[in-house]
């Protein structure tokens, strides 16, 4: 069962079961309320099957039908009615897929996520503790998915330190098939995005440590999802780096990690690896409207054994 049709049944289950208001749903009002609810509830369906859906980015009804049990005619009806909004827009022969309109509700999210204010005192201190250059670097859809860095801590390093061309840079820092903080965003993308990620060779001028085989790279993501973050060594040539994921709710916001020197960074990655892991769980609590009051408290270090994931 994809998640959309655990979603359905799990919607329909609640739709049939009575509830607090149940007697007045005889009623017309209470009729009407019952349907709004479930068709609601049913758009939402069908724009989760845009994400659980593999291949696309187009879909046709039946596809759609399929994947979140509902009825053809009910899906054909959805889609035709988020044309007029752009939510989705239909491309030959017969296919829908998510539009303008869908993006801008994305854009709308975003733009009330914390910015460097809040991010930047965060990496100041976790490149004060490990040493290193610390950064943080946010999931983008463009020619994607990629990952874009919006703000650093560089410490005594920059980056010229790295020894890349411009155009080196640019292809590595935004790759999600090499480095630490790529790993670590892949790792929590649905699985349709993550196939695209693996299925990319990673770029031109990453280190020896790249994982370049795409099953190698494939079946380290379960494991970097369930460590919760991942360790590069030499992915950058000549650096190494720590990343953990920084989460807003069941979705990758981004990552934060820190880089070092290779041959400055410490075999033991206990203290690395706590420290960014305890920037990024704070970057994801300040996510979430509940974390906003402390923004500035610094994140507790909580050290634990030696690290060797990657």
């Amino acid at each position: 069962m994809s998640g959309a049709q655990a979603t359905a049944h799990l919607a329909l289950q609640e739709h049939a079961r009575p509830g607090p208001g149940a007697a007045s749903e005889g009623t017309r009002d209470g009729q009407a309320r019952t349907g709004g609810t479930l068709h609601a509830k049913r758009v939402l369906l069908v724009e989760q099957a845009f994400i659980d859906l593999p291949g696309g980015p187009a879909y046709g009804p039946s596809e759609i039908a399929e994947a979140t049990g509902l009825n053809v005619t009910v899906v054909y009806r959805i889609l035709q009615s988020g044309l007029d909004t752009a939510t989705f827009v239909r491309v030959p022969p017969g296919r829908y897929r998510l539009g303008p309109g869908a993006a801008k509700l994305g854009m709308q999210a975003m733009a009330s996520t914390p910015g460097p204010e809040t991010s930047r005192p965060l990496l100041q201190r976790l490149s004060r503790i490990v040493d290193g250059f610390a950064m943080l670097t946010v999931l983008s859809p463009y020619s994607g998915p990629r990952q874009v860095c919006i703000d650093t801590a560089p410490g005594r390093w920059g980056f010229d330190a790295l020894g890349l061309t411009a155009t080196q840079l640019m292809e590595i820092s935004t790759s999600l098939r090499v480095g630490a903080a790529g790993r670590v965003i892949a790792a929590h993308l649905p699985p349709p995005l993550a196939k695209r990620i693996i299925r990319q060779p990673p770029p031109a001028g990453a280190g020896p440590g790249a994982l370049h085989d795409p099953h190698t790279f494939a079946a380290s993501l379960p494991r970097t999802r369930r460590a919760g973050y991942a360790v590069g060594r030499q992915e950058i040539p000549g650096w190494d780096a720590v990343a953990a994921p920084v989460l807003w709710g069941d979705a990758v916001y981004g990552a934060v990690s820190v880089l070092k020197p290779s041959a400055m960074m410490a075999k033991d990655l206990a203290l690395p690896v706590a420290a960014t892991r305890a920037t990024a769980e704070r970057l994801t609590q300040l996510l979430s409207d509940s974390g906003a009051a402390t923004a500035l408290a610094p994140p507790p270090v909580r050290i634990g054994q030696q690290h060797r994931h990657r």
